[in-house]
């Protein structure tokens, strides 16, 4: 067989997901996916739009039908939502990896399934994290979060399965490196796929508008703790022998205990490292978007502007700590903090639900109804 050949094991890793964050699940039917299909290809055929979804003609019927059998309807709409949102070559990068790592699944893994010991354990958080909402999960933002695809900062690989959240080596605090993102991160979603991991993958990089300081904590380490906690696992790689550096080290330290933690080793010669560029003399930055160029000012408050809701949110303490608290769409649910959140056959009814326009708990005023809060509102479908 052929996973005998390599040097650690290829078995897929059994992963479980967090049932309170995907207990909403959003998708597209087959028969709406097929028919945009048929419309992608009647405009590649006549050119008759130029701005026509033509990457899903790119896409089988077979494949289509693939995604559905492996992933259900909400993989169709990843599929759906990745054809229409992204330019041909951005879809060739993202769609050439959903077929690569299915070829490569089916021939290093045998089919065999293994369970992993994780790394909570040596991996310890922040004792400060304590006074943020760690516990508070909203599904929609974590689905919307795991959306395969080009974000703002980011990027996810995949239509489904567990949600993976990775830290990265390539990007330190001193920002002396410089990486290619797509390279970097298609080599080590590789090396991931190779050693049995598989679902979608949630790669940050680095956003220089979160470069402040909030409670004490870099704002764009609060941001990861915010992706973090709406993951079902998050893997920390790195160098085979090596250590983390400080980034990482910041990331382990927000990331919530409850959270699945585990370290990955990959070999130096399997990854595209980042290199330190020659200097450029006289090399200026220019910010441009699509209204202009802008000052490099201006280009941070932008970058800044997405996440910076959902920080402030986080670290607000506007909820009860003591319980897991879910964000639906209409509605606040409560859940006690030893609900067992990584089994599926858990019951999911709630031990309290307040619509939005209740109260909470009248006679405790730390336990008020939220008033809009950020992050249910900027992500409400």
């Amino acid at each position: 067989m052929i996973r005998t050949l390599f040097p650690f094991d290829t078995r897929q890793v059994i992963l479980d997901k967090n049932v309170l964050l995907h207990s909403e699940p959003s998708g597209a039917t087959l028969e709406q996916v097929r028919a945009t299909k048929m419309l992608a290809d009647l405009a590649r055929r006549t050119k008759h739009d130029d701005k026509a979804p033509w990457n899903l003609a790119k896409v089988s019927e077979e494949e289509i039908s693939q995604v559905h059998e492996l992933w259900g309807e909400s993989g169709l709409l990843q599929l759906l939502i990745l054809a229409t949102s992204l330019d041909s070559s951005e879809f060739d990068h993202f769609y050439g990896y959903i077929n690569d790592s299915s070829k490569l699944k089916d021939v290093v893994d045998g089919g065999e399934k293994r369970s992993i010991r994780y790394d909570n354990a040596e991996l310890f958080s922040d004792n400060r994290l304590q006074a943020f909402n760690i516990n508070v999960l909203n599904p929609s933002l974590s689905r919307k979060l795991y959306r395969s695809g080009v974000h703002h900062g980011s990027l996810v690989y995949g239509l489904g399965g567990p949600r993976i959240l990775v830290s990265h080596p390539f990007q330190g605090i001193e920002r002396e490196v410089f990486y290619d993102i797509f390279a970097n991160t298609i080599d080590v979603v590789t090396s991931l796929n190779m050693r049995g991991y598989y679902g979608t993958f949630h790669f940050l990089d680095h956003l220089p508008g979160l470069d402040f300081e909030l409670c004490g904590f870099p704002a764009w380490a609060l941001w990861f703790s915010v992706v973090a906690a709406h993951s079902d696992i998050v893997l920390f790689v790195k160098e085979y022998e090596g250590e983390f550096g400080e980034s990482q080290q910041l990331e382990i330290a927000v990331t919530p205990d409850r959270i699945r933690k585990k370290i990955v080793e990959i070999p130096y010669a399997e990854l595209s490292w980042a290199k330190k560029p020659d200097p450029i003399e006289s090399a200026q930055k220019i910010y441009y978007t699509k209204q202009g160029q802008v000052s490099e000012d201006e280009w941070n408050r932008m970058e800044a502007s997405h996440a910076k809701p959902f920080i402030e949110s986080y670290v607000g303490g506007e909820f009860p700590d003591d319980r897991f608290v879910v964000l639906r769409e209409d509605r606040v649910d409560e859940y006690p903090l030893e609900f067992p959140v990584y089994d599926a056959t858990a019951d999911l009814e709630p031990v309290t639900s307040r619509f939005f326009n209740d109260t909470i708990r009248e006679d405790d005023s730390k336990h008020r109804s939220p008033s809009a809060p950020a992050w249910w509102q900027f992500w409400r479908r």
